[in-house]
């Protein structure tokens, strides 16, 4: 019998559309093994014993969620690492499938996102509990089984799930240890939507038939000439003076002419509108799947999610002179976040046209809210020191407890730092 490292915790819904993401079974391997997410990676790279292994240190929060649950160097030498140690298959064939037949596939992923009526259902029927990777999808807002949106937020401490603490078993919120299978809000019938109405049905799709795919099954190179194939004679088919004729010959060129490294998931997905086909059957090279029936007369009939993107133009002098103003006018200095969101442009803009702007902002923001902390932190001390030695707080009882009951409804300071400074006063005049 094969002795493994690390418990042999399979990964759930294996060869379905219903396969586990990598995040959630860390959280489950983690909580088994009694430890963190954080501590159980430090002990599979020491056990592979990788002499070069992919840098980890900056995984943590929702950042370092989303990285875990996307195709790169680090997930992909970890599911290796993880099948080796455990003896179970960690392959996500779906998740494997898109990232060798789209560009940039990670983009399309986001942090932990779950449906409350299907964790119930996995609680009612005593089964293991876990996170799927189709909810990780950005495009996938309703749950496919029972049509209901997707949350990300505990109902009752309103947090997200990204630590990787692993203290509560999974279906349960990892800072107040609440059960994930309630809503903060009850579902009306608006909110359950109907299953022609899905507007990722292409993607769900190839989820359900990729997760029954081998490997060799298919090819980039062969799907580049099927599409190539198709591009030639169903442009000759559309006029150029009509309006969907011109965006179909736009996206045909732009296919012809384009590197096939740098087609993206959203481009590939309109081009299997455009030619009434499954995406599936467009990356698949499934000629049967190809049925060009009807030209689209009218550009309406296009999904509002796949339709071309107008780039936004800005007067960037103009924008310059609203963020100088903005920032004579603010009592305090805000955030690069809240100057974005005032100025209606987004931070990445902001970095990459006013760098220089970007630094003085974020250093001034920093310097205010670091002066605000050691204002607090004097009021909490001060504050501390009286309770103790003034004479209008002799009546209560000299005591920590009690100095913390009172002070935090007079001061109105956060709870860590009253007890701190209560306990420096304490142990000082003690």
């Amino acid at each position: 019998m094969a002795r493994h490292k690390l418990f042999p915790i399979p990964l759930l819904g294996q060869g379905t559309a219903e396969v586990e993401s990598l995040p959630s079974y860390l959280l489950r391997s983690a909580y088994s093994h009694g430890t963190s997410i954080g501590i159980l990676t430090m002990v599979i790279q020491k056990l592979v014993a990788d002499k070069n292994p992919p840098n980890y240190r900056a995984l943590g929060g929702s950042s370092g969620v989303e990285t875990l649950s996307r195709v790169n160097r680090y997930t992909l030498l970890l599911r290796d690492y993880l099948t080796s140690l455990t003896g179970q298959d960690m392959s996500c064939k779906p998740l494997d499938f898109l990232h060798c037949m789209a560009y940039g596939i990670s983009s399309e992923i986001s942090g932990l996102r779950w449906c409350p009526e299907c964790l119930e259902e996995m609680e009612r029927l005593r089964s293991p509990i876990y996170f799927k990777q189709l909810w990780h999808m950005t495009t996938i807002h309703n749950c496919p089984i029972h049509r209901t949106p997707l949350i990300r937020n505990c109902w009752r401490c309103d947090s997200h799930q990204n630590s990787f603490k692993a203290a509560h078993p999974t279906g349960r919120c990892v800072e107040c240890g609440a059960t994930l299978f309630r809503r903060k809000v009850p579902l009306t019938q608006n909110d359950v939507r109907p299953s022609w109405q899905g507007i990722s049905f292409d993607l769900i799709e190839i989820f359900e038939r990729a997760a029954r795919l081998d490997n060799t099954e298919y090819s980039y190179d062969k799907t580049i000439r099927f599409v190539r194939s198709l591009i030639s004679p169903v442009a000759i088919e559309f006029h150029e003076r009509d309006i969907i004729g011109r965006k179909l010959n736009h996206l045909f060129c732009e296919f012809n002419h384009k590197h096939p490294m740098f087609w993206r998931l959203t481009s590939l997905r309109r081009l299997a509108y455009f030619l009434n086909m499954s995406l599936f059957d467009l990356l698949s090279a499934n000629k049967n799947g190809y049925r060009l029936s009807f030209p689209i007369s009218d550009i309406s009939e296009i999904p509002p999610q796949l339709r071309p993107r107008k780039k936004v133009k800005h007067n960037h002098k103009k924008i310059y002179q609203k963020l100088l103003s903005l920032l004579d006018k603010q009592k305090y200095p805000p955030s690069l976040k809240q100057l974005a969101r005032m100025t209606k442009v987004s931070v990445g803009y902001l970095e990459y046209r006013f760098p220089s702007l970007v630094r003085k902002v974020v250093d001034e923001h920093q310097s205010c809210k670091h002066h605000q902390y050691l204002v607090r932190r004097y009021r909490a001390q001060t504050a501390a020191l009286r309770f103790f030695i003034d004479e209008r707080y002799a009546s209560y009882n000299q005591s920590r407890k009690e100095a913390y009951r009172v002070l935090s409804k007079e001061t109105r300071l956060p709870k860590w730092m009253l007890k701190d400074a209560i306990q420096i006063a304490y142990r000082t005049l003690n």
